[in-house]
């Protein structure tokens, strides 16, 4: 896994992130707005620069990324209007997620905090 973690970059990284602890608190599969609230909640947990805001976009974008590196689970939900609309889960084990990235520069403290 840690392979895989280091293919992908800091952004994707944090969003990934994002969905262990919505996973930790029973809230997946997630959709991309509420990936993209918890990672804005979470930004003073990053150790760099801000990534220049979180934009719904890039982080749809990164979860497809996520998806297909294998790290997360594309699951189809319905919305209330009927429409199907994507949502993600962990395809790997939490703690491992936590365990590789604790170290990392840039979202070490989110991974320890989550870890804590």
């Amino acid at each position: 896994m840690d392979e895989t973690l280091d293919a992908v970059g800091s952004f994707e990284q944090f969003v990934l992130l994002s969905v262990v602890e919505l996973s930790a608190a029973g809230e997946t599969p997630a959709h991309s707005y509420e990936v993209t609230e918890t990672a804005k909640d979470r930004l003073d947990d990053v150790d760099r620069d801000p990534f220049g805001g979180i934009e719904r976009q890039e982080v749809i974008t990164a979860l497809g990324s996520l998806a297909d590196a294998g790290l997360l689970a594309k699951a189809e939900t319905e919305s209330a209007t009927g429409k199907g609309r994507p949502a993600y889960e962990l395809a790997t084990d939490a703690d491992g997620v936590l365990e590789s990235l604790a170290g990392d520069d840039s979202v070490g403290p989110y991974a320890r905090s989550l870890n804590a």
